[in-house]
């Protein structure tokens, strides 16, 4: 994250949504993300507009300080949540594939998830391990994407000792 902080300084950070200097996301467009509930899910937004266009340049834009502004967005969520009363034990990403990751030059779940669990002082879990890749998400149907990610994934045998029931109480992390 140092890097970040020495890029920022070397370039000033334009929003990625409306292109406004001195944030990656500035305050309008961050407003504009209201949080999306489907039942026990939750996402930070609707995928549209200033949104998709941050998560578009933190993925493929190689953007990696817009993690701080969509973690921030993600871990306010899970802050309401918590305020609610709901029990959350651990942030796990959905990690890429170790070539994928390679040819990004990063992780984005894991920096995403790294941000939220920090703001969120939740403990930072890492159970899943991709091991084979799959094709890129982006232009797949729900449908497709199912198929694309069966098999994709194993889990580590005791990574989540300690959470109560895994099924209810874990913050799966995907940028």
């Amino acid at each position: 994250m140092a890097a970040d902080a020495a890029l920022d300084l070397l370039l000033a950070p334009r929003c990625a949504g409306c292109g406004a200097a001195g944030s990656w996301l500035c305050l309008a467009c961050r407003d504009l993300c209201e949080p999306v509930r489907h039942g026990r899910v939750t996402a930070a937004g609707t995928y549209g507009g200033a949104l998709r266009e941050a998560i578009h340049r933190f993925k493929y834009g190689g953007e990696r300080a817009l993690a701080n502004e969509l973690g921030t967005l993600v871990a306010s969520c899970i802050a309401s949540d918590l305020a609610t009363g709901v029990v959350l034990d651990v942030i796990v990403p959905a990690v890429l594939h170790r070539e994928r990751a390679r040819a990004r030059g990063y992780d984005q779940a894991w920096l995403l998830a790294a941000v939220v669990a920090d703001r969120t002082a939740l403990p930072l879990r890492i159970p899943l391990r991709r091991i084979r890749p799959a094709a890129p998400q982006v232009a797949l149907d729900r449908a497709a994407r199912a198929d694309n990610l069966r098999g994709a994934y194993v889990a580590e045998a005791g990574a989540l000792r300690g959470a109560r029931d895994v099924r209810s109480y874990v913050v799966a992390l995907d940028a």
